[in-house]
């Protein structure tokens, strides 16, 4: 079947390889996210080699329709990256994904986090709206407004849950968030750039 015509099937959903990390690395992440949202191939790298990063794909064939990178730390873990081929795109591949994600290999999670831009903190009307609409994407698909907020290097976020595990209340939502980023940043780095609060600012 050609990828373009996915139909309502289950995503085949497969753990990357280092090659396939590479390669969509050089191929589609540093296309999908701007340059100042892209850590290093290297940190990522060693985060898997260290085993607190994980990589999954949809599959159809050996066409990747989607990837999902993750921060991982025992059994939670923060969406790093997700973005479904820009070809692709607006046909429901992500919301499949997701929803093959949260019934195959996230299932047995503990709790996983997923960050987005706050629409709150948008400084124009138009991408407020983009926002919203990416917000809404999430919350459709099964997502959780923890009601925990963060600022890293100066983005705002809104952090969301995925129905894993039992729902974190915003207290346990912040502290898993901020022992996520510590697993991944220098303490001083954490220290400048990481701000975790609740949903009014407490």
């Amino acid at each position: 079947m050609n990828p373009t015509e996915a139909g309502p099937r289950a995503l085949d959903v497969r753990t990357l390889d280092a090659g396939q990390i590479r390669a969509l690395y050089a191929q589609r992440l540093k296309r999908d996210f701007p340059p100042d949202e892209l850590k290093p191939l290297s940190r990522i790298e060693r985060a898997l080699a260290r085993g607190e990063y994980i990589c999954y794909g949809a599959f159809d064939g050996g066409a990747i329709l989607a990837y999902a990178f993750f921060v991982l730390m025992g059994r939670k873990a923060l969406f790093d990256y997700f973005a479904v081929d820009e070809a692709l795109r607006d046909r429901g591949i992500g919301s499949r994904f997701l929803r093959a994600l949260i019934g195959g290999p996230l299932s047995g999670m503990d709790c996983v986090l997923l960050e987005v831009d706050d629409p709150g903190a948008a400084p124009t009307s138009e991408e407020r709206q983009v926002r919203e609409r990416r917000l809404a994407f999430y919350l459709n698909n099964g997502l959780e407004d923890t009601h925990a907020r963060a600022t890293v290097y100066g983005v705002d976020y809104v952090i969301l849950s995925l129905p894993v595990g039992p729902a974190p209340d915003p207290e346990q939502a912040r502290r898993v968030y901020a022992d996520l980023y510590r697993a991944i940043l220098p303490p001083r780095f954490y220290d400048r750039w990481v701000v975790v609060r609740g949903l009014h600012g407490q």
